[in-house]
């Protein structure tokens, strides 16, 4: 008969390898569903039970409660999601994590190898990222069902030693207050791993050796529901009050259904009698206890998630102090590098609007002669300050989202923003000084006569038209832009060039002050400046400029 240690050692591999096949699959269903994930998100309305839906799905897709509720405490914290929202997401995760009862059940353990195997082959042969992914699912899938194959091994000898059957036995449920002890060892099981479906995948094991009976087995499936709510508890640190509140709620909602289960739980295992024969299909009543609990959870929860919402607002207070930050994005988000990807696209577009703003009130400046204590002009160098703020923290936040593994137009896309950004920024600049020029001209007591500021307010509207070109290309994923991006340019380029020759024609008549023609040169130059940075945008959205 194996030693305790050689019946450990098995035991613990096969934990391991069991986490590690979930992970995996977790990871590879994430990677190859980013698109799908990134529409079902955007589905969200403050309807309840669409969000308990969307919950659902994109839980069935990671596989994961935990990524999921700590996907929506980004989302809460980047202002993407309300908190109402959240509510019924947190809801649906609940239900949707009970998929990996219903996985287990199926009885392909001897296939796990296998598939493990298969899965690895495919990863080693497959040329691009969607292959290496669809490869990690497949391998991943395999480890779960090894891994719990080496469990139940490894268990199965404890059957024989009457030290363990008598440790077993003092660990069944035969009362109210065994029941709470064994739904606390769950709760705590899974908030040390931080991972319901390890404390699923061991007990299962253990009841299918006979080692715990389907009463105490129910009690540690209840019990996790509650632990799994520390992940979200961790990932709410720091973050805003909303988002505190959402991973509250996930807490609370998971420990008020604990409550009210376990005074009728010899009723519920009465009403699960009715599905499934415990004696003969123990995996099988395990998975339905996971999911009945949770789904009647739910919707004894959605009618009162306002009423749960307006809780929260009430004792979580919004007045910590949290580091400023000049954009939503959230690092929570980063594990689900499409919706990281959409978060950042907002950002440039919003980026977009900004430098618009910066346009208007130069042109403000330049027209009504405005000087430096004006508000219009001092928003001008404000924006161009947050502006460079803004570039630092998209910076930080997409090289943190390139060091991730995603598919390969992922990193395109996220290599794209970073150029964009930086394009951004450099307009920021060029408006700025711009606005400097025009304040030398006041501050020597100088001004552009009627028709050089014409010409700079023509050559200004071609340039936020192509600006404006570029923007909704970018928000519409246009790529075909070149040919009217080449032709925006030329034409603005000639204008550029008509007027620096009418002005270089008026300083060979010597009809021209020094100081004003130096600084409308400059003031040109810096357009076409502009202009350049701007073409420079319709190349990177294209494609055809190499980032």
């Amino acid at each position: 008969m194996p030693g305790i240690m050689d019946i450990l050692l098995k035991v613990v591999g096969g934990l391991g390898i069991f986490l590690y096949g979930m992970e995996s699959m977790s990871e590879g269903m994430q990677k190859l569903a980013g698109e799908r994930l990134k529409k079902i998100i955007s589905a969200l309305t403050t309807n309840r039970f669409m969000a308990l839906l969307v919950g659902v799905v994109a839980t069935v897709i990671v596989q994961s409660s935990s990524v999921t509720t700590v996907m929506v405490i980004g989302f809460v914290n980047a202002l993407l999601m309300n908190l109402s929202q959240a509510l019924g997401v947190i809801l649906g995760a609940n239900i949707g994590t009970t998929v990996t009862g219903w996985v287990l059940v199926l009885k392909i353990g001897k296939y796990g190898l296998p598939m493990a195997g298969l899965g690895a082959l495919m990863g080693i042969f497959s040329k691009d990222s969607k292959g290496k992914y669809k490869s990690m699912l497949i391998m991943g899938l395999g480890m779960i069902f090894f891994g719990l194959e080496l469990m139940s091994d490894g268990f199965r000898p404890l059957r024989s030693m009457p030290e363990f059957i008598e440790l077993f036995q003092k660990f069944h449920v035969t009362n109210f207050g065994t029941l709470i002890m064994v739904a606390t060892v769950g709760a705590l099981l899974t908030a040390l791993v931080q991972s319901s479906s390890a404390t699923l995948g061991i007990t299962i094991t253990l009841a299918a050796q006979g080692l715990i009976d389907v009463r105490t087995g129910v009690a540690l499936v209840l019990g996790l529901n509650v632990g799994t709510t520390i992940t979200a508890l961790l990932a709410s640190i720091g973050a805003k009050p909303n988002a505190k509140r959402a991973a509250y709620a996930h807490t609370i909602i998971n420990v008020v259904g604990i409550m009210w289960i376990l005074p009728i739980y010899n009723q519920y295992l009465m009403f699960l009698d009715k599905f499934t024969d415990s004696a003969v299909e123990t995996t099988r009543y395990l998975a339905t206890a996971h999911t009945v609990f949770n789904i009647v959870n739910a919707l004894l929860f959605v009618p009162f998630l306002p009423l749960l919402s307006r809780m929260l607002e009430k004792f979580v207070k919004g007045e910590e102090k949290v580091e400023r930050k000049f954009t939503h994005l959230d690092s929570r988000i980063l594990e689900t590098p499409s919706l990281a990807l959409d978060v950042g696209k907002k950002e440039i577009i919003s980026l977009d609007n900004v430098i618009k703003g910066m346009f208007e009130y130069l042109k403000e400046a330049i027209g009504a002669n405005l000087d430096s204590e004006d508000k219009k002009v001092r928003m001008v160098f404000e924006t161009e300050d947050r502006i460079d703020l803004i570039q630092k923290e998209m910076f930080g936040y997409l090289k943190e989202l390139l060091k991730k593994d995603m598919l390969d137009s992922n990193v395109d896309k996220a290599r794209n923003q970073l150029a964009l950004v930086d394009e951004y920024e450099s307009l920021s600049d060029y408006i700025t000084d711009i606005m400097k020029l025009h304040l030398k001209l006041k501050g020597n007591q100088l001004t552009l006569n009627t028709e050089k500021k014409s010409g700079i307010y023509e050559l200004q509207e071609e340039i936020e038209e192509f600006l404006e070109f570029v923007a909704v290309a970018y928000k519409s994923n246009q790529k075909d832009i070149m040919i009217d991006a080449v032709n925006k340019s030329n034409r603005i380029t000639a204008k550029f060039k008509k007027l620096r020759d009418e002005h270089l024609a008026r300083i060979v008549s010597g009809d021209v002050d020094p100081m004003v023609s130096s600084i409308y040169m400059d003031i040109l130059t810096n357009y076409r400046k502009l202009k350049n940075h701007i073409y420079h945008i319709a190349e990177v959205i294209s494609g055809e400029k190499a980032i």
